[in-house]
Formats: structure tokens, C-alpha cells, sequence
């Protein structure tokens, strides 16, 4: 069995966050997010025919605002001490309802980029994590053979009575001194 280096595990395994981080921003900086606009009632994406008549909600449907109220019964009931599983529940489930409604009005597209490219964000991504997963995985390979079993009340009361028996003699060497 190798043994391992924590040194080198830690590097390694920050070496392959960097790979990991940039792979996935270089990936990410081909994605085009854009929200549709809310124009009187209906939703438009910013393309096609002019704006039409009403007013314009950047942020998507109107209707996203009435799960902010359960939110905010959620948050009273949670400061006020009152029915705590409750406000939780209420707090948990409009927040999440929240997000998917503004993730369900997100449209994101890809950029135009060569396979070289793509081939590139997507290794970098793997090895990063194949570096990341090697060094955490190298960590915790050494054990000593006690490690795996439990030690028994007497045996560890007999090694902190020793420990401790010579903490005083070491503490009596130094008054001596």
C-alpha cells in the first residue's frame, strides 16, 4: 500500500479545484441567459413585434409577487416563536416555489464555439475533479492498525493516566530547574 503525502494531496487537490473553476467559468462564460419581459399580461421574450400596449414587468410574471406573501407569514410567524415547523414549512416551500418560478422564466442559449473548445471545458471540468476526488481520497488512507477498532474504557483511562503522570513529571522538572 503507498503511502501518502498530505502535502502533496492538499496541492493536488488544489491544483485540480483551479482546473475545476476555470473549466467550469470558461464553460459558462458561452452561456447567453436573458428573462422575458412581462407586457401587459403577456410574456414576450424581447423579440419580435414592438412592445405593444401596458407596462412592462422586467422580472416575468406579475403573479410571482403573490408567493411573497407566504413567505412573509412564514418570516412573522418565525420571529414572533409561533408554530415553528409551520413557518418553516411556509418559508421553505416559497422560497423553492420562488426559485423555480424564476428559473422557469430563465431562457439560457449557447454561444456559438468550435468542438476544440468545448472538448477543452470539458476535460479541464474532469481532470479538475478526478485531481480533487485523488487527493481527498489520498487523505484518509493512513491508519494505524488501532485506528479501526474501538479501545476499550480501561485501556483509554490507563493512556490519559499516563499521559497525565508524565505532564507532572515534566512540570516538576521544570520547578526543579
Amino acid at each position: 500500500m503507498n503511502k501518502s503525502n498530505p502535502l502533496s494531496d492538499f496541492v493536488q487537490f488544489i491544483i485540480g479545484g483551479c482546473f475545476f473553476a476555470a473549466g467550469v467559468f470558461l464553460l459558462s462564460n458561452q452561456v447567453m441567459v436573458r428573462a422575458p419581459m412581462a407586457i401587459g399580461g403577456a410574456v414576450r421574450s424581447g423579440y419580435g413585434r414592438g412592445w405593444g400596449s401596458g407596462f412592462a414587468f422586467p422580472w416575468g410574471s406579475p403573479g410571482m409577487g403573490l408567493l411573497l406573501l407566504p413567505l412573509g407569514i412564514g418570516l412573522c410567524m418565525a420571529f414572533a416563536g409561533a408554530y415553528e415547523r409551520w413557518s418553516k414549512l411556509l418559508i421553505w416551500a416559497s422560497l423553492s416555489a420562488l426559485l423555480l418560478g424564476v428559473l422557469n422564466s430563465v431562457r439560457m442559449s449557447f454561444m456559438q464555439t468550435t468542438l476544440w473548445q468545448l472538448a477543452v471545458y470539458i476535460a479541464m471540468i474532469a481532470i479538475g475533479g478526478g485531481l480533487m476526488f485523488k487527493g481527498l481520497k489520498g487523505s484518509g488512507e493512513e491508519r494505524s492498525p488501532t485506528q479501526g477498532r474501538p479501545q476499550s474504557p480501561d485501556q483509554c483511562n490507563a493512556d490519559v493516566l499516563k499521559e497525565l503522570s508524565d505532564l507532572k513529571d515534566q512540570i516538576n522538572q521544570m520547578k526543579n530547574k
